[in-house]
């Protein structure tokens, strides 16, 4: 037998082979394919000024050697000194001051641009994204698609902005370099030059593989992003089934993939840097034993020699400062090539195309003609077969049929979401194919089987249904009378512009089902598209939205997808569908007579019932919105009572939203004031350094060899300072001595040498350590962040602040930032202070006055680095929460593409995202004139010291307390550890974001939940519990809405073992609620929840759930197999036969058509189960659910996705398995028929139970239940 159980992975190899089978990156020029000709003007311009402060060093070089020829003149014939120094030095603050302005409008120049591209690169991707057809969406992973978003977009910026400018300045520093030291003595050039193709050899292999690395690792963080994507969006299962330990492996495993691909990629850079190195050494010593050669011969003196060598050498230390700046637009490239290939991507159905006839008058008329569809992830699945159907103009048509059968399908394929593959649909007679896309779809109205909103006010989402501007409040008071929700809406604190949080968490779903049916009323379409749109009200809504939807089809065609028969008993067309085809078609009375499928379904339907029928007048209606009022009512007066006089005066919180369609939330009074003291406390706090350091114990091995590396790498260069200065009084000499192997100029070279060998294992080491290190801290603190994350209860996730995107953004950039804290700044730092060290000892025991004098300038260099840390603090804290609100509106969008593009709002959100860039854009803007400051001293400052230091060092020599040597070796100790500090400044702004991303990541971790899964509890066996359940005085109001009450202390509700309890009551009368306090997704304010004759508070969290079992509204389903997605049902530990996965699949009527699919159970469901119809993830959820065999079972209305058979099939399966006995079951229905064997039926009004008993004893008392029991029969009128 096939192991379905097997679970589906990608693991490193395959990635690796994804890598391999695709371009790694694109040319580096197209990376500024988006800058504007003003743009290019400026990089015109930018790039100018790189070049001036790359070219003016070797320029400088030139004038050293005027120096040395002018300190030797004036030391054989005794001439002034300082009177031939004197115009050399005035040069010297020339040229440092045209690298300071050069260098200040180099990087405000390549930041300004870079930004500006970087903005119109993630509004390019976002728009394209937003335009794609749905069969890409298929085929894509939402969750990749934001993380690239967040993390690759940032990759691109930083490759485009000033570390290409540096790239330029190294570059052009070689050219010069190269340019002086030839034109000076080209002999001895040649000899430094053949020495270059090593070295670009070494590069360029470098390049190439740390862009392949660069590839596998983001793939890997992009497979990752999708899994926390996932996790987060289905947070209440995860919870439910106590899946986080599995999905933190889950995730754990995707970051393997990447780690292993940054630890290649740190072997790579580090073995490539530290040969760079080598060869670089190499070249020293064969140019100084050759340059020693020539002056013996007298080809060259020794101040030509010299300024030859240290041109070349400036170029070549340019060179070993490119790798580092080049690995950046490597990674830029390697990162762009996705971005730029959906951003180029034309979709075969493409909204952006002007093209297609826009009749100016629509009258309905809808044929599909021999059509077949499958969709494109699944094209071994024929959906649609030869399907015919006509539907004349304005009339009413219903589908309905078995899960999967392809009703859903052809309404997609009506909005054009996708093309059948044979086949035509044709609307008036076009085939809508030849009709413009978007206006195509601003003729429809949708109102589908989950409805979604957006997390914006209630007014904002009911203007999404028209894109024209014109909507005015009139228009929107009279859509929500219509679809019956005006009367809680008004009742609301901010009434319309209440915030209905992310995926309209604030409201029930009936609430946001009725906001939802306004939404397509608004629009006044011609043709209305309903899939099950009354599905999630209860009884009292649905009759009233649905003569609502009766009055709004009148003069418009609508197709009505519908499970509920007593919602489509008027359609003028009833079409009965199975397996893609038509079997039935007629209307209600027509199929009745015919005894067929439609009768059988209508008969399952049917509520059983004694009292006689009733007709329902206009009064009941409104008896029915005024009992929806009332409550709205009492809730508002409890909340009225509970505050004080002196609360009601304090500034409160605003959420109301201006009437603009690119409006703002605006937040004032006290949680501004609230967010500007959280932001001052940050900006106080200390890195958390050693927190890290300690969190990385296994890692400290790697970091000690790294730390010997950097202790190595940062030796080498202080000593070479020592062995040059000696080099350049023997070719100063100008003798014509012989020297032995180990002599004069040959001892020196050799000891470059072994300088070489030095600089190759500490760099090597160095780099390879602590990337190593780097990427396994980077997974070890994703992993803890994951998991602390799912540690937080239900309550923090309800935070906008905490959406799905914010979330993702966090994990995505935290840990990158923190990573470049760890293999970049530890490591240099450690390098750079040894630097320093020696540098300084070398100097002061040469002169220990010109070391000091040179030293006075060391405060303009402490100065621009401090300003670069003040700059760069405050550009990271506030544009930390901007740049999450932006992943919020992009995340939101992608998620719900459907419903965005049913509504033709891409345009909106695009608006919306581009805004919420702003203010991170304006701030990255001010950053560029304020930054280049410290820049541009770092830069201009060695010249400048330069100066001082050749003035100070010819007075010193002039009152002979210093050597030439001396003075060389110390400037060359000053100037390299001057160097190193200056290096030192980049690392500001990377240690800047990981203080702020590592604070962010540790509040995260730190943070005790108020539910809290860690804490020890009771730990009942399975048989221990019986299953009793009460609740006692419960008073409850959400955490994210406290000034809504749900109950107000007077609930009251007690079930015994193995009962079946249903909960039935308007929308909103917190039936669910039950269900979150039962399984400790939140606690009550006041009142006991108990299981049995425990408080659940004394269970441990997992125990708790480990008992219950839960179905939900909206199935959510994980993008693994159909398989694995069950097994989720059961603890980890305990063995799951395939016997045990079918049998729970044929309970639910599910098997059947998961034999049917060519992989069977290891079929993947695609993200949020969209491989999958409605019906059908509903059915593998209550598999999963029964797999559990738990002591409770909670349906918080498990079949309202299912049609009429299979409900009925299910709702047998399920009553057998509940008359097994010793399991208790908690219903919430809205569809009558399924809880008439329920042993206790409570309707719950007015935050308590007002009714309670079983189905024939409610109907006696002929009360609020038999009411609605009337209301939602076949046979009501």
């Amino acid at each position: 037998m096939t192991d379905y159980n097997k679970p589906i992975k990608k693991d490193s190899k395959a990635l690796q082979d994804t890598a391999d089978n695709k371009p790694d990156a694109i040319p580096i020029w197209r990376l500024f394919q988006f800058a504007t000709p003003f743009e290019y003007c400026l990089i015109f311009i930018a790039t100018l000024c790189s070049i001036t402060s790359g070219i003016i060093q070797p320029i400088s070089i030139l004038f050293f050697g005027n120096v040395l020829r002018s300190f030797n003149e004036a030391a054989l014939n005794h001439e002034d000194l300082m009177g031939k120094a004197s115009p050399i030095i005035t040069t010297y603050l020339l040229m440092g001051l045209v690298v300071l302005l050069a260098s200040y409008f180099s990087s405000c120049l390549w930041i300004l641009t870079g930004e500006n591209q970087t903005r119109r690169i993630r509004q390019k991707y976002v728009h394209s994204v937003l335009r794609q057809d749905m069969g890409w969406f298929d085929k894509a992973e939402e969750g990749s698609l934001t993380t690239r978003l967040a993390a690759d977009v940032q990759l691109i910026q930083e490759g485009i902005s000033e570390r290409f400018g540096q790239c330029i300045m190294c570059f052009a520093q070689f050219v010069a370099g190269c340019a002086v030291s030839f034109s000076k003595g080209w002999r001895l050039a040649a000899v430094m030059i053949s020495i270059t193709p090593a070295l670009a050899c070494t590069g360029g292999l470098m390049g190439i593989m740390v862009n392949k690395y660069t590839v596998a690792a983001q793939d890997a963080y992009a497979e990752a992003g999708s899994i926390s994507e996932q996790v987060f969006a289905g947070i209440r299962t995860i919870y439910s089934f106590s899946l986080q330990e599995r999905f933190a492996r889950r995730y754990n495993d995707s970051l393997e993939n990447a780690m292993i691909a940054g630890m290649k990629r740190g072997t790579v850079l580090g073995l490539g840097l530290g040969a760079y190195i080598f060869c670089l050494f190499s070249m020293y010593g064969l140019s100084f034993w050759y340059g020693a050669t020539l002056v013996r011969a007298h080809v060259m003196d020794g101040p030509t020699v010299l300024v030859v060598f240290l041109s070349m050498m400036t170029g070549a230390f340019s060179l070993l400062q490119l790798p580092t700046n080049l690995a950046v637009v490597s990674s830029a490239s390697a990162a762009a090539h996705k971005i730029f290939e959906t951003i180029g991507r034309i979709p075969a159905i493409d909204t952006d195309s002007p093209k297609g006839a826009k009749p100016r008058k629509v009258r309905g008329e809808i044929i599909f003609r021999h059509v077949q569809f499958k969709y494109p992830a699944r094209p071994d699945v024929t959906i649609l077969k030869d399907f015919n159907l006509k539907i004349k103009a304005g009339t009413t048509v219903a589908f309905v049929g078995p899960s999967g059968s392809g009703k859903s399908t052809s309404v997609q394929l009506l909005q054009r979401f996708y093309d059948p593959v044979r086949g035509k649909v044709t609307l008036d007679g076009r085939n809508i194919k030849d009709l413009n896309v978007q206006w195509l779809r601003q003729q429809i109205g949708v109102v589908s089987q989950e409805p979604v909103l957006f997390n914006m006010s209630i007014r904002q989402n009911l203007m999404m249904g028209n894109t024209d501007s014109d909507v005015t409040s009139e228009d929107i008071v009279i859509a929500c009378k219509k679809a019956n929700c005006h009367s809680f809406i008004k009742q609301l604190p901010q009434g319309y512009d209440t915030l209905v949080g992310e995926h309209g968490g604030m409201l029930s779903g009936g609430q946001k089902q009725r906001i939802a049916i306004a939404r397509a009323i608004i629009k006044d379409p011609a043709i209305l598209l309903l899939d099950e749109a009354t599905s999630a009200l209860d009884t009292q809504s649905e009759r009233l939205v649905q003569k609502a939807l009766d009055k709004a089809s009148a003069d418009r065609t609508t197709i009505v997808i519908a499970h509920r028969l007593s919602t489509i008993r008027n359609a003028d067309l009833i079409v009965v569908m199975q397996k893609g085809e038509i079997i039935e078609q007629g209307t209600h009375a027509e199929l009745l007579s015919k005894g067929g499928m439609y009768s059988d379904l209508v008969k399952k339907q049917e509520i059983q019932t004694t009292l006689e029928d009733q007709a329902h007048s206009n009064d009941d209606d409104e008896a029915l919105i005024k009992e929806e009022t009332d409550e709205l009512n009492r809730r508002s007066a409890i909340e009225m009572n509970r505050r004080s006089m002196i609360e009601i005066q304090s500034p409160r919180r605003s959420s109301i939203l201006s009437f603009g369609r690119f409006s703002h939330i605006s937040f004032i009074g006290e949680s501004d004031a609230k967010e500007k003291q959280k932001s001052l406390e940050k900006k106080k706090q200390k890195a958390p350094v050693w927190r890290v350091f300690m969190q990385m114990r296994p890692q400290w091995s790697w970091m000690l060899l790294g730390s010997i590396g950097a202790f190595f790498a940062g030796s080498v260069f202080p000593m070479y300072s020592l062995f040059f200065s000696k080099v350049i009084m023997l070719l100063n000499a100008n003798d014509d001595k012989s020297y032995g192997p180990l002599e004069g100029p040959n001892l020196y070279s050799f000891y470059f040498f072994l300088l070489g060998l030095a600089g190759f294992l500490g760099f090597s080491l160095q780099t390879v350590c602590f990337e190593i290190a780097g990427a396994k801290y980077t997974r070890t603190l994703r992993c803890m962040l994951f998991s602390a994350f799912m540690r937080q209860e239900i309550a923090y996730f309800d935070h906008n602040e905490n959406s799905v995107g914010a979330l993702t953004t966090k994990l995505a950039v935290d840990a990158k930032n923190v990573n470049e804290m760890i293999t970049r700044v530890w490591a240099d730092l450690i390098q750079i202070f040894c630097t320093t060290i020696l540098g300084l000892t070398i100097a002061f025991l040469q002169s220990w006055k010109l070391t000091l004098i040179i030293m006075c300038m060391s405060p303009l260099i402490i100065i621009a680095a401090g300003w670069n840390s003040k700059v760069q603090e405050g550009y990271e804290d506030n544009t930390r929460e901007a740049n999450q609100q932006s992943s919020e509106v992009a995340n939101e969008a992608i998620k719900q593409i459907r419903t965005v593009a049913a509504l033709n709002q891409q345009i909106y959100f695009e608006g919306k995202y581009y805004e919420a860039t702003d203010r991170p854009h304006q701030l990255a803007r001010r950053k560029a004139f304020t930054s280049s400051i410290g820049f541009s001293l770092l830069q201009g400052v060695p010249l400048f010291t330069n100066a001082v230091a050749f003035y100070a060092g010819a007075k010193l020599i002039v009152q002979q307390e210093l050597s030439l040597e001396g003075m060389i070796m110390t400037m060359m100790a000053i100037m390299i550890m001057a160097d190193g500090i200056g290096r030192s400044s980049i690392f500001v702004p990377m240690f800047i974001k990981a203080k702020f991303a590592a604070i962010a990541t540790f509040e995260v971790i730190d943070r005790e939940p108020t539910i809290d899964p860690d804490l020890e509890g009771l730990e009942l066996d399975h048989d221990e519990v019986n299953g009793n359940i009460a609740f006692d005085n419960i008073a409850f109001r959400y955490p994210a809405r406290p000034d809504i009450p749900i109950f107000d202390g007077e609930f009251n509700l007690k079930g015994k073992s193995g009962q079946t309890i249903a909960l039935v009551g308007p929308s909103g009368c917190g039936k669910s609620t039950t269900i979150g306090m039962l399984q400790r997704w939140y606690d009550p304010l006041r009142g006991h929840v108990r299981l049995d004759s425990y408080n659940v508070k004394s269970y441990s969290l997992n125990n708790l759930r480990s008992k219950m079992a839960l179905v939900g509204q909206e199935p959510i389903l994980f993008d693994l197999s159909i398989a694995e997605n069950i097994r989720f049902g059961v603890d980890e530990d305990r063995e799951v036969s395939q016997e045990e996965i079918e049998e729970a699949c044929k309970a639910a009527n599910i098997h059947k058509f998961i034999t049917g699919l060519p992989d069977c159970y290891q079929t993947r469901v695609g993200e949020k189960g969209s491989q999958l119809s409605g019906g059908q993830k509903q059915r593998i959820a209550i598999a999963r659910a029964l797999i559990r065999k738990p002591k409770l079972l909670l349906l918080d209305e498990a079949t309202s996705a299912l049609d009429s058979e299979s409900e009925k099939i299910v709702q047998e399966a399920l009553d057998k398995i509940l008359n097994e006995g010793g399991r208790t079951t908690i219903t919430i229905a809205h569809r009558l028929s399924t809880i008439t064997n329920a042993d206790l039926i409570c309707v719950i009004k007015g935050g308590k139970v007002i009714e309670q008993g079983n189905h024939w004893d409610l109907l006696k008392l002929n009360g609020v239940y038999a009411d609605l029991v009337k209301q939602q029969s076949l046979n009501a009128a």
